[in-house]
């Protein structure tokens, strides 16, 4: 039964028991309502939606899953707990490359599970909305287009940490399993894994719903701009340019006034902003604290309190402090995450984006203060999806339909407002390297290894791992499909986990 149902039984049950007639205390039991009943008005329909958002922004897609995408690339790492930083074995099977099928060492040594399912919760929920859209009532669109956006955001994510690229798999390579009606319907409970090409078309399908239908100019949600991107990014994976670039063009004019500037740029991650088309908005209320992705990053201080980017001293070895708010001290949180020495020299002094205030030692690398808890542990806004990577689609697209001069000025606007060093050759490689400057710890780097068919490359003293490389397109740079899938889905055999883990 879904929660929603169960809430809409709790109030009707209410509404009975207080009700002064004993007429009303002769009813049909609450649990027959249908669905159809449930999603009658915009209220409810609401409602449901946001169970689906709640689903999507939980720990587990976002803090296993968007740092997963970033800690099994190149420039970041996970402390691994020799620095007095207490790890609990939170994302180091992740960035070690030993994730599992099945729990073997703990439940950390197999986050496959825990990512699918929740992000199955939010597709059942979206799921719900879609499957009756027949019967919502008029002035529904807004939210439809949101549901069917935000379901394939979810398959995005899976098809991002549980599939091989489409670049190197082509449309016959195996895709996701494709859940299309609410789990209480049985109808579509056993999906065969399709391949990637019928994936890619079926999420596709969604964000061009999505994209003529979204109204929501609210940036904690999905909006239309933030449709726009998701479809860019698809058709990028596609290697259909033309297309990709005609919804990059959407968003942005590409002159510069619509990103942040450098003065603000040291904040610019702490609250929603204007350049951000969706982002996750932590409360005290709706964080998971520990759990939610801002404690794994910046959560310690220099001693020096004046020391900030751009002063001597800053970014060098250094003592620190944890920050403390409302009487709790920070080191209860995690601040794992690190960034490699080799990628901190990738930014030019200036640049506002080198937003490393020091390290402890350099083989744990550097600490990164682009995301930081704000007011309490593990409250801070989190970026989905922002304007700037419509420039670096922009360009990159560019270059690829056979205009490298524009790209290579759309690719320095960027660099300019941020102050970053000016590319003076127009290749995909420089748009990747930008792309790893303006999105690091956005959960893009693995996406972009696939993407681009690059290998895993760790040469800084700060990645510890065994895994120091591996080949383009190797079989590893995915999670395992969870055993329970293959287990309990009759439409699911063993050929139908991914290559590495069978």
């Amino acid at each position: 039964m879904k929660t929603y149902n169960i809430i809409i039984s709790i109030l009707a049950a209410a509404m009975v028991m207080t009700s002064c007639s004993a007429d009303l205390l002769d009813q049909n039991p609450a649990t027959t309502y249908s669905d159809e009943t449930v999603l009658s008005t915009e209220e409810s329909i609401r409602a449901v939606l946001m169970g689906g958002y709640s689903w999507a922004s939980n720990y587990t897609p976002t803090t296993l899953g968007k740092i997963s995408l970033d800690v099994m690339a190149n420039d970041v790492s996970i402390s691994d707990g020799s620095w007095g930083f207490p790890t609990y074995n939170w994302l180091m099977f992740a960035y070690n490359y030993v994730q599992y099928a099945r729990e073997t060492d703990g439940w950390w040594s197999n986050y496959a599970p825990y990512i699918w399912h929740h992000t199955y919760k939010s597709i059942d929920a979206c799921n719900e909305i879609i499957y009756h859209a027949d019967n919502l009532p008029a002035g529904s669109d807004d939210l439809l287009g949101q549901a069917r956006a935000l379901r394939a955001y979810n398959y995005t994510l899976l098809y991002n940490l549980f599939c091989q690229s489409y670049v190197a798999a082509g449309a016959s390579g195996q895709g996701l399993f494709l859940r299309t009606a609410p789990g209480n319907t049985k109808e579509e409970d056993n999906p065969n894994r399709s391949d990637l090409g019928t994936s890619l078309k079926f999420i596709l399908d969604d964000l061009l719903f999505g994209y003529e239908n979204i109204t929501n100019t609210d940036n904690t949600l999905i909006t239309k701009g933030a449709a726009a991107i998701m479809l860019a990014r698809i058709y990028m994976e596609l290697g259909d340019y033309s297309s990709a670039q005609k919804y990059a063009e959407t968003v942005s004019s590409f002159d510069g006034s619509d990103l942040m500037g450098q003065n603000n740029y040291t904040n610019a991650f702490s609250t929603i902003n204007s350049e951000w088309l969706w982002g996750l908005h932590y409360t005290d209320q709706t964080s998971n604290i520990y759990a939610s992705i801002p404690s794994f990053w910046y959560t310690a201080e220099a001693k020096d309190k004046d020391s900030k980017f751009g002063t001597p001293g800053y970014g060098t070895q250094t003592t620190y402090e944890y920050l403390e708010a409302n009487g709790v001290n920070f080191l209860t949180g995690y601040s794992t995450v690190r960034i490699a020495t080799n990628f901190v020299n990738m930014f030019k002094d200036g640049d506002c984006r080198k937003l490393f205030p020091f390290y402890i030692d350099a083989k744990d690398g550097y600490f990164t203060s682009k995301f930081r808890s704000s007011t309490s542990l593990g409250v801070n806004d989190y970026p989905l999806i922002r304007k700037a990577e419509a420039y670096l689609i922009e360009a990159e697209c560019l270059i690829r339909n056979g205009n490298p001069a524009k790209g290579l000025l759309v690719l320095n606007t960027l660099q300019e407002v941020r102050n970053g060093s000016l590319s003076t050759e127009a290749t995909i490689d420089e748009v990747w390297y930008e792309r790893r400057r303006e999105l690091y710890g956005e959960g893009t780097a693995l996406i972009d290894l696939k993407r681009l068919q690059k290998p895993l490359e760790r040469t800084d003293p700060c990645h510890w791992s065994d895994m120091k490389s591996l080949p383009a397109n190797s079989p590893r740079m995915m999670y395992p499909i969870p055993a329970d899938e293959i287990d309990y889905n009759p439409n699911a055999t063993q050929a139908d986990q991914n290559e590495y883990w069978r």
